[in-house]
């Protein structure tokens, strides 16, 4: 990307930041109320596949840019950020990591905001000692059972797919062997207990959410 593709970008953002974010962040933030339109608008501008590559229908970014980019709209509402950040780490994990086939069914859909979600990583006796986490995953056929709970997940009750951190090997050592990621989405088996108060970053949605008996089927 030249210098003026990326000036062009962070001029469009910044043009609708001051006109339609600016003015409604005081209310939107006290209130705590969840910027639909806000969403929608970064559908448009491309924001839910910054730094997903072309190739699945993202802008492909480099980071520097997106930087930028995050920095910018931070200056004015953080929150705003939160919202498609989560969401380009969990699709990150699928563009590094995951098969051929998940990158066709899931990449496309988080580019274009379709589909959005992000981390479920923590949960209510597990901050950030990850290797402590409770939730499991047991093998059964072509399906993994998940039973757990995790806390203070950014977009758990707006999002509708998450990558989601599991124990397969509860007495693996080192811990973090026995450790999976999974991509979650919800359905049977899969709900939100509640949403999670917060003294500021509030507009995004942070949610403790509950898995019982949920089957995740694995894709080759």
């Amino acid at each position: 990307m030249n210098a003026a593709d990326e000036a062009q970008i962070l001029d469009a953002i910044s043009r609708w930041l001051e006109r339609d974010v600016r003015p409604k962040v005081r209310e939107l933030e006290h209130d705590d109320i969840y910027p639909e339109e806000m969403v929608e608008r970064m559908k448009v501008l491309g924001l839910f596949g910054a730094t997903i590559p072309q190739a699945y229908g993202g802008l492909g970014l480099p980071a520097a840019t997106y930087a930028k980019i995050v920095a910018t709209i931070s200056e004015v509402w953080m929150s705003l950020t939160g919202i498609f950040n989560s969401h380009l780490i969990m699709a990150a994990a699928v563009a590094r990591y995951g098969t051929e086939e998940q990158k066709h069914r899931f990449l496309p859909k988080f580019a274009s905001g379709e589909v959005r979600g992000g981390l479920a990583l923590t949960e209510p006796d597990c901050g950030t000692d990850l290797q402590a986490i409770r939730t499991r995953a047991l093998r059964d056929g072509d399906a993994y059972v998940i039973n757990g709970t995790k806390t203070w997940i950014s977009n758990g009750i707006k999002g509708s797919c998450f990558a989601l951190l599991v124990k397969t090997d509860p007495a693996a050592e080192p811990r973090h062997r026995g450790m999976s990621l999974f991509l979650a989405e919800k359905r049977e088996g899969f709900r939100v207990s509640r949403k999670l108060g917060k003294l500021g970053y509030k507009g995004i949605d942070s949610a403790e959410l509950v898995f019982e008996d949920y089957r995740c089927r694995l894709i080759a």
